[in-house]
């Protein structure tokens, strides 16, 4: 049998890399027969995002996306070659989507900071954490899907498959690592451990932070995700090395943000990368 791998084990061999030049030259625009090929791509993905996120992984089968859609299964076939390659280019274009919105707000973050005192410098890890507390509010489909394919014990994806991935993955924990790393650049973080540890550090703890969501039902104050995420957020970079005041300072830009617009930006559909 083949050996399989989810994006869990694959982070471990691939190191984490920045985010890919936004100056790219955009692609040459394409003709109709392309757009409707798009069009259709699209339309299969979203529907089994939508089916994934109401009814788990499981239920995505060739069979059943095509009957979600209206067409016949080889046409499913025409555009995934299997299950494992569909299964890939959701997770692809939904940790896309995830990372785009991220970006955007780091951007954002930069130009609140042009001109700001060092106190300010954790601001950016500080909104790529709360970015990732709030994401499952407007991305609940994406998130989910994220947190499906995590625990994912099947191993849906295969190997030559997960090369689809993981530069996904790459991208959205990259942008975490660069700002983890020039924190400890700038002193506001000690350098004792590496960008990439502490960047799966933050990102496990705060996807746990998210799942509380599930029993949240139980004790609405205590089981909190968001507030949870905050307290364990703070505890990560005051062992980090963070400093009280800095670390209340970046919350502080992180909260002036988001009193003008979301942390997680919704991003149009085919604009994700």
């Amino acid at each position: 049998m083949t050996p399989t791998l989810n994006v869990v084990q694959t982070l471990n061999v691939v190191q984490l890399s920045a985010v890919p030049d936004p100056h790219a030259t955009p692609a040459a625009p394409v003709g109709a027969r392309e757009r409707n090929r798009l069009a259709r791509h699209r339309a299969y993905l979203r529907a089994a995002l939508s089916l994934v996120f109401a009814e788990g992984l499981d239920a995505l089968t060739m069979q059943r996306l095509a009957q979600e859609v209206g067409a016949a299964v080889g046409s499913v076939y025409t555009y995934f070659p299997s299950k494992g390659a569909l299964v890939a280019e959701v997770q692809r274009e939904a940790i896309e989507r995830l990372a785009t919105s991220a970006a955007l707000l780091g951007a954002d973050v930069d130009r609140a900071l042009d001109g700001a005192d060092d106190a300010a410098l954790l601001a950016p890890v500080v909104a790529f954490g709360r970015f990732w507390l709030t994401a499952a509010q407007v991305y609940p489909e994406e998130m989910q899907l994220l947190l499906l394919l995590l625990s994912d014990v099947t191993e849906s994806v295969p190997p030559e498959e997960a090369g689809r991935v993981v530069p996904a993955a790459m991208r959205l924990l990259g942008l975490a690592e660069a700002r983890l790393a020039a924190a400890a650049r700038t002193g506001a973080l000690d350098g004792t451990q590496p960008a990439d540890r502490r960047t799966i550090a933050l990102a496990a703890a705060l996807t746990g932070c998210v799942q509380l969501r599930v029993v949240q039902r139980w004790d609405d104050e205590l089981l909190d995700p968001t507030a949870t995420g905050r307290h364990v957020l703070d505890a990560l970079l005051r062992g980090w090395g963070a400093a009280a005041g800095p670390l209340a300072t970046a919350h502080e830009v992180v909260d002036d943000l988001e009193a003008t617009a979301p942390l997680a930006r919704p991003i149009p559909e085919g604009t994700e990368s």
